[in-house]
This record gives C-alpha cells, sequence and structure tokens, in this order.
C-alpha cells in the first residue's frame, strides 16, 4: 500500500483528498505545517513513497519544503507532487516531480498520482476494477486520459520507473507508439514516421489536441532486445529540443 504524507493547512482540503487518497488503497498522514512535516519525516518509522504539499503554509512555502527534501539525501527521492494556482510561476523554479492546479477536481488529483504510481511502481495498488476496453488489454497494461495527464507526463513517469513496454497514443490526428527500455525511449512511431521524427510529432499533436487516450503494455525483460532501436537520444533533450522548437514556432506566429 503506497503511503502519503499530506501537507495542507486546510482542514477541510485536507480531509476531502484524504479520503479520496484512502478510497483509491492509499495510506495517508497529514501534516498542516512545514514543520511538522519535516518532523513526521525525521521522526516517522515509515517513510512515505510519496509528499502532496499545497503551496503555502503558516511557516514556508510548498516549493520551500521541496527544496529541504531535495537537499537531504535521506529524503531526496521521495516523490514530491506540489499543488500551485494556474497563474504561479513558482512552478518554473520548483524541484518537485509533478506540479498539479491547486483548484483541481478531487478525482483528477487521484487519477494522475496512482498514474504516477503505477507506472514508477512504487507501492502497491490494489487493481481498479476493468472497462469494457480493459477487459480486452493485455495483463498489466495501464490505460489512462491525456486530457488528463499529458504525453509529457506519462512519458516521464514511465522513464523515471524505469519501465520497458509499448506506449501506445489514440489521438484525432491517429495512433502512435513510443518503446521504452529500461526507462529509456528507444522508437517511436506515428503518421508513417519512425524514429525521432515520429517521436516529436507525437508530442506536438498531442500538445494541440490536449486530449485522446494512452496505454501502456508491459514487455517482458526477456523480449525487450527485440524492440526495435530508431532514438539514441535521451527523453529530456528530446523533450527540450521540442519545446524549443514550439516556442520558436509561437514567436513566428506572433511577428
Amino acid at each position: 500500500m503506497p503511503i502519503v504524507l499530506l501537507v495542507d493547512s486546510d482542514a477541510d482540503k485536507s480531509v476531502r483528498l484524504q479520503k479520496a487518497l484512502e478510497a483509491a488503497g492509499y495510506e495517508v498522514s497529514v501534516a498542516a505545517t512545514g514543520a511538522s512535516a519535516l518532523g513526521m519525516l525525521r521522526w516517522g518509522r515509515r517513510r512515505p513513497h510519496l509528499i502532496i504539499s499545497r503551496p503555502m503554509f503558516q511557516d514556508m512555502q510548498g516549493s520551500e519544503l521541496c527544496s529541504m527534501i531535495r537537499a537531504n539525501p535521506a529524503t531526496q527521492d521521495i516523490m514530491f507532487i506540489l499543488m500551485l494556482d494556474r497563474g504561479s510561476q513558482t512552478g518554473l523554479q520548483t524541484e518537485a516531480d509533478v506540479v498539479i492546479p491547486d483548484n483541481s477536481p478531487v478525482e483528477t488529483v487521484v487519477t494522475r498520482i496512482d498514474t504516477h504510481i503505477r507506472l514508477r511502481g512504487l507501492g502497491d495498488l490494489p487493481g481498479a476494477a476493468p472497462s469494457s476496453s480493459a477487459k480486452e488489454a493485455p495483463a498489466g497494461t495501464l490505460q489512462g486520459s491525456l486530457a488528463v495527464m499529458d504525453l509529457t507526463e506519462v512519458a516521464q513517469a514511465v522513464s523515471i520507473g524505469r519501465k520497458t513496454g509499448r506506449l501506445v497514443l489514440s489521438l484525432k490526428a491517429g495512433k502512435g507508439a513510443i518503446l521504452f527500455d529500461s526507462g529509456r525511449v528507444v522508437h517511436a512511431e506515428f503518421a508513417g514516421k519512425t524514429g525521432e521524427g515520429a517521436f516529436n510529432t507525437l508530442v506536438v499533436a498531442s500538445h494541440r489536441e490536449r486530449g485522446g487516450s494512452f496505454s501502456f503494455v508491459p514487455v517482458a525483460a526477456g523480449e525487450a532486445s527485440r524492440l526495435p532501436k530508431t532514438i539514441q537520444t535521451d527523453l529530456e533533450t528530446l523533450l527540450l529540443n521540442i519545446a524549443v522548437e514550439m516556442d520558436e514556432g509561437q514567436r513566428g506566429t506572433r511577428n
């Protein structure tokens, strides 16, 4: 069972999220201040798998708490989710793993957390009741909506979890796939393209649509050597190059 430390000074909000997480199979502890959270991390018997923090408490900001946790070797690898207002610039500077809008519905927050936990292999969650489409999917397949969690975030979660498998995307523009070997992107195919060109086109198309769906189908370790290898660039560099190209394209449109 994944263990969550929720840091929130708003009792009403924390209770709603705590109940939703517990209903989804999480064990949740709550701290009302940053100092309380740090104390629980230091003296608690069981280290949490992830920390969910609101943007501000009485004694510090959520981004400050994240920096303190990252600076401590004993806690630096704990997954950190920071809740932020949509217009905040703090998210551009934070060391948090995931930034979620503070006004997101509780159901959306739990869904994104659940997807990260499963893709990263943190703790054990009970299996969700299969949908009609999920019943036909291979065992271990994880499905989700790109309207809730975009392609960049999904790919990063697969990479951090060092998963091997096939990420299948269904967009209005068509179907595509990204293959991972121990968390590294090794191949992509979309719109008649393969390799980096297909990966770039997929990410841009998903960003424009802001919708669609994904499914991640694990591949057994023994089958990983058979995966096609058309991409050598690491995921961080791939995403950075795409971000630069999109930014330059937007500037050109404005000019």
